[in-house]
C-alpha cells in the first residue's frame, strides 16, 4: 500500500491532534461538568468527615555553656569544659522515657470520641464521661469500646472489641450503671460522670449519645505521640530548640508539649543533683555512726573522772591533747577523702553516670580529675544520642566505646594518683603522732587514761564538725540548683487546622475533576481514529473532495424533493454541481453524453445506498433523465427502500431471466426511474465479470442521460472494482464518526495505482454546529457488518456511543 501523506504521517507520529481533542472535550461537556461537581463534592465530604489536627510549638533555650559547680570550678583554674552537644538535648527531648515520664503526669492512657453517625469528633476537656481502668494482665496494648446512653442517662451498653494475637478480633457485650464498678477478664471498669454530662449527654438537646472510648497502653501511647513529635533547632547558630507535636485536640497537644518540657527540666535538675544527693546520703549515714559514738565517749568520760575523783587534767597534758588532736583531725580528714576516692573509684567500675559529678564538694579539689568526669559524662551522653539512629554494631558506636574506655582508664589512673598522695600524706602524718603519743606515754597513768579517753572523743567531734560542714554545703547544692534548660515559650496550638488543609483538598478535588474527563478525552483522541470532519479527511488523501452531507432527521430515505430546500437537499444539489465538473473536466470521450456514476464505500453503514438515491433525485430534479442501479447484488436494498417487488432486478437481468425493459421501474419523481437488485444470486462476482453487464450498461446509456450505479463496499469484496471498468467517475462514500482513518489508504493505492479512474470523495452524516463542524450521526440504514442489517438507534443509545 502507499504510504499516507506527509502531513497526516507527522500527525500520526505527534499523536495528539489539539482541534480533535478541543471537540471531543467540547462533545462530552457534560462529563466535566459531573465530574467537577463530583470533585467538590467528595472534597467536601473529605474535608467534613476527617477529623482535624492542630500542631502545637514551643521553644526552649539549652545552655551549652552550663551553670553547675563543677564547670565553674574548671573556669576559675582555667581549664574549658567542652560545650554540650545540643544534639544530645535533642535526643533527650525525643526520647522515649521523657515521654514516659509526660504522658505519666497527665493520665491520657484513655481517649473519648463521640460518635455522631458519619464521622466521629474527639473530647478531652468536655467529654462527659470519663473512665477509671485497671487493666488485667496479657491486656492488649489498645482495645476501643462503644458506650451507648440509655435515655435517663443512668444507665449505658458496651460493646468491646479486641484484637487477638491469632488476628482474630473478640466481641465482649455488657450493660452497666454508670458510676458503679464492673468487672470483665479485661480489668476493673468504672464509667463516671463528668460535669458537662447533663449539657453534652442528657436530653433532646444531647450532643450525642454514643460514645467511643479507646484505651491505650503507655508503651503504645508513647510510640504514638513520638511519632507526631518533632524537635529541631529553631536557628541555625542558637542553642533554642522549637518543639512540635500534632494532635487532634489542641487543648491535649498543648498539655503533652507542656508536661514534656517540665519532664525535661525536671529532669535536667535531678541529672545535676545526683551525685550531691549521694554525697548526702554517704554523709548522713557516716553522722549516724560518729553520733553514736560520741555518746558513747562522752558517757565513758564522765565515768572515768567519777571514779578517780579528776576533775581535769594538767597543763602539760592539754598541751599534748592539742597537739594529738590537730594531727589526728588531719588523718581523719585524710581518711574521709581516701573514703571518697573509693567511693568514685566504684562509681567508675559499676558504669554508673557521673554527669555533672561534683568532687569539690566532697572537699577533692583536683581540676583534673574533675575535667576527667566530665569527659567521661559527655562520652557517655553522645553514645546514647547515637543509639538512637544507630545499632550497637556501629563502627561509630566502636568508636565512641574506645574513647569511653580510655577516658576510664584515664580517670582510674588519676584516682589511684590522688589515692597514693593521701595515703603518703597520712603516713608523714601518722609518724608525727607517733612522736607525739611517746611524750604523752610518760605522764601519770590516770592522766594518760583520761587523755587518750578525751582524745579518741576530739577526733570524732571533729570528723562530726566536718562532716557537718560538708553537708551544709551539699544541702545548698541541692537547693540551689537550677536547671541549663529554660523554656521561653510554652506550648501553643496552630490556630487553623493543620490537616484536613481544606484549600488543598478543595484545589485537589477541582484538579481531578477536570483531570479525569480531560485524561479521558485524550485516551480518546488517541484511540479513536475515525474521521472527524472534512478538514482532518483532507489531511490524509490527495483525492478531490466533492463535498459533504450535512446530519438530518427527516423521515424516509428521500430527501431531494421539489420545491425542498433543507440543508441535506441543498448539499445534493452542490454535489450535482461539482460533479458534473469533475465529470466534464475528466472525460476523455467527448461524443459520450451519458455518464455512468459508482458509489461505493469502504465498509456497510457509511450511507453509501442512501447517497445514490438522493443524488439520483437531485439530477433528475435538474432535468436530467436518470436511473439508479442497484449492483449490490450481495445485499439488494433499493426494493425496500422504494417500496418495490425485488423479483426482478439487475440480477435476473444480468442472469438472463429477465428483459431490462420490463425489470425498469418508475419513481414518485419524474424522470427518475429505478433498476433493483433483484433476487441474491449464488455467483455475483461471476455475474458482474459477464458481458453481459456491458450489454446493460449501453442500454441504460442509450436511454438516460445519468446512470447511476449503487455498488457493494470495495473495502470488502472485489464486486466494486470489476464495476469500476464501466464507470466514469467513482464517488467514495464516508461518514463522519464511522468511518475508519486507516480505509482510506485502499482507496489511496487504488487512486495512485489508477485502478479506478476519476475518483471524489463524498463525507456523509456530518452535524455541522457553531464550531463549523460537529460529531454523531442519525440515519438508521447501511450495513453493520456487511450482509447484516444495522437498526436505528435510541436517543440512549446514541448518547451513550459516543466516541
Amino acid at each position: 500500500m502507499s504510504d499516507l501523506p506527509s502531513d497526516y504521517r507527522q500527525t500520526e507520529d505527534d499523536q495528539i491532534d489539539l482541534t480533535r481533542v478541543l471537540n471531543i472535550a467540547i462533545e462530552n461537556w457534560y462529563l466535566f461538568a459531573i465530574s467537577i461537581i463530583l470533585g467538590g463534592l467528595l472534597s467536601y465530604l473529605y474535608a467534613w468527615y476527617t477529623q482535624p489536627v492542630y500542631e502545637m510549638h514551643a521553644t526552649v533555650l539549652v545552655d551549652d555553656q552550663g551553670n553547675d559547680v563543677s564547670q565553674n570550678i574548671l573556669d576559675e583554674v582555667g581549664i574549658l569544659g567542652k560545650k554540650r552537644n545540643i544534639e544530645n538535648e535533642i535526643a533527650i527531648l525525643s526520647s522515649r522515657s521523657l515521654m514516659m515520664k509526660a504522658l505519666g503526669d497527665l493520665d491520657l492512657n484513655v481517649a473519648c470520641k463521640a460518635d455522631l453517625g458519619l464521622r466521629t469528633r474527639v473530647l478531652y476537656e468536655n467529654a462527659p464521661i470519663n473512665l477509671e481502668y485497671i487493666p488485667t494482665k496479657n491486656v492488649a496494648d489498645v482495645f476501643s469500646f462503644l458506650v451507648e446512653l440509655s435515655d435517663n442517662g443512668e444507665e449505658a451498653d458496651l460493646s468491646f472489641k479486641i484484637p487477638q494475637t491469632n488476628g482474630d478480633v473478640r466481641e465482649f457485650n455488657a450493660h452497666i450503671k454508670l458510676n458503679e464498678q464492673f468487672d470483665n477478664e479485661l480489668g476493673q471498669f468504672e464509667i463516671t460522670k463528668s460535669q458537662t454530662f447533663n449539657q453534652l449527654a442528657v436530653g433532646d438537646s444531647a450532643f450525642s449519645q454514643d460514645y467511643i472510648l479507646t484505651y491505650k497502653s503507655d508503651d503504645r501511647l508513647a510510640t504514638n505521640y513520638l511519632s507526631v513529635l518533632s524537635v529541631n533547632e529553631a536557628r541555625e547558630k542558637a542553642s533554642i530548640l522549637r518543639v512540635k507535636l500534632e494532635d487532634e485536640d489542641a487543648s491535649r497537644g498543648e498539655d503533652i508539649v507542656n508536661s514534656l518540657l517540665k519532664a525535661f527540666i525536671r529532669s535536667n535538675i535531678e541529672k545535676k543533683n545526683q551525685l550531691a544527693a549521694n554525697s548526702l546520703n554517704f554523709i548522713e549515714n557516716q553522722l549516724v555512726h560518729i553520733t553514736t559514738d560520741l555518746n558513747l565517749l562522752e558517757g565513758e568520760i564522765k565515768a572515768f573522772k567519777t571514779q578517780y575523783g579528776i576533775s581535769d587534767i594538767s597543763a602539760e597534758a592539754t598541751y599534748f591533747l592539742e597537739q594529738v588532736g590537730t594531727l589526728d583531725l588531719t588523718v581523719s580528714e585524710l581518711d574521709v577523702k581516701l573514703s571518697i576516692i573509693n567511693y568514685l573509684e566504684e562509681y567508675v567500675n559499676d558504669d554508673k553516670d557521673l554527669l555533672n559529678a561534683s568532687p569539690s564538694s566532697l572537699g577533692i579539689d583536683d581540676p583534673l580529675l574533675q575535667q576527667l568526669i566530665v569527659t567521661l559524662s559527655e562520652l557517655t551522653a553522645e553514645r546514647q544520642s547515637t543509639l538512637r539512629f544507630t545499632k550497637e554494631e556501629n563502627p561509630l558506636i566502636s568508636a565512641i566505646d574506645t574513647r569511653i574506655y580510655e577516658a576510664k582508664e584515664s580517670l582510674k589512673k588519676n584516682i589511684a594518683s590522688i589515692r597514693n598522695g593521701l595515703e603518703a600524706s597520712k603516713s608523714e602524718i601518722e609518724q608525727q603522732l607517733k612522736k607525739v603519743e611517746g611524750k604523752v606515754g610518760k605522764l601519770p597513768k590516770a592522766e594518760y587514761e583520761l587523755l587518750a579517753l578525751q582524745r579518741q572523743y576530739s577526733i570524732k567531734e571533729s570528723l562530726y564538725l566536718l562532716l557537718l560542714e560538708k553537708k551544709s554545703e551539699n544541702s545548698i547544692i541541692l537547693a540551689s540548683t537550677v536547671s541549663d534548660n529554660t523554656v521561653i515559650d510554652m506550648a501553643r496550638s496552630s490556630e487553623k487546622p493543620i490537616s484536613p488543609k481544606k484549600n488543598l483538598i478543595y484545589i485537589i478535588g477541582l484538579v481531578l475533576g477536570i483531570s479525569i474527563p480531560t485524561l479521558y478525552v485524550f485516551v480518546v483522541s488517541l484511540l479513536d481514529n475515525r474521521i472527524k470532519n472534512a478538514t482532518e479527511l483532507k489531511k490524509i488523501t490527495t483525492i478531490p473532495f466533492l463535498g459533504i452531507i450535512p446530519h438530518h432527521s427527516e423521515q424516509g430515505y428521500i430527501v431531494v424533493g421539489k420545491n425542498v430546500n433543507s440543508p441535506v437537499a441543498e448539499a445534493f444539489r452542490s454535489i450535482r454541481t461539482n460533479l458534473k465538473f469533475i465529470i466534464n473536466h475528466s472525460k476523455t470521450d467527448s461524443t459520450k453524453s451519458t455518464k455512468i456514476i459508482q458509489l461505493t464505500s469502504a465498509m456497510g453503514s457509511e450511507g453509501k445506498s442512501f447517497s445514490s438515491i438522493n443524488l439520483a433525485a437531485s439530477l433528475a430534479l435538474g432535468g436530467s433523465k436518470t436511473i439508479v442501479v442497484g449492483l449490490d447484488l450481495r445485499k439488494p436494498k433499493l426494493a425496500e427502500y422504494f417500496r418495490l417487488s425485488n423479483e426482478l432486478g439487475a440480477s435476473s437481468v444480468l442472469a438472463g431471466f429477465s428483459l431490462l425493459e420490463e425489470s425498469v421501474s418508475k419513481t414518485d419523481i419524474q424522470e427518475m426511474d429505478v433498476l433493483v437488485g433483484g433476487p441474491i444470486p449464488p455467483n455475483p462476482s461471476e455475474l458482474l465479470m459477464s458481458s453481459n453487464l456491458k450489454n446493460m450498461l449501453i442500454q441504460l446509456a442509450e436511454q438516460y442521460e445519468y446512470v447511476i450505479l449503487d455498488t457493494p463496499p470495495i473495502g470488502l469484496v472485489t464486486d466494486s472494482l470489476i464495476i469500476s471498468e464501466h464507470a466514469d467517475t467513482t464517488i467514495y462514500v464516508m461518514r463522519q464518526n464511522v468511518t475508519n482513518v486507516h480505509s482510506i489508504e485502499y482507496i489511496n493505492d487504488l487512486y495512485t495505482l489508477k485502478k479506478i479512474e476519476n475518483v471524489s470523495i463524498m463525507l456523509n452524516d456530518v452535524e455541522v454546529e457553531r464550531f463549523g463542524y460537529g460529531y454523531g450521526y442519525g440515519y438508521g440504514y447501511g450495513y453493520g457488518s456487511y450482509g447484516t442489517d444495522v437498526q436505528p438507534k435510541s436517543l440512549l443509545e446514541r448518547i451513550f456511543s459516543r466516541n
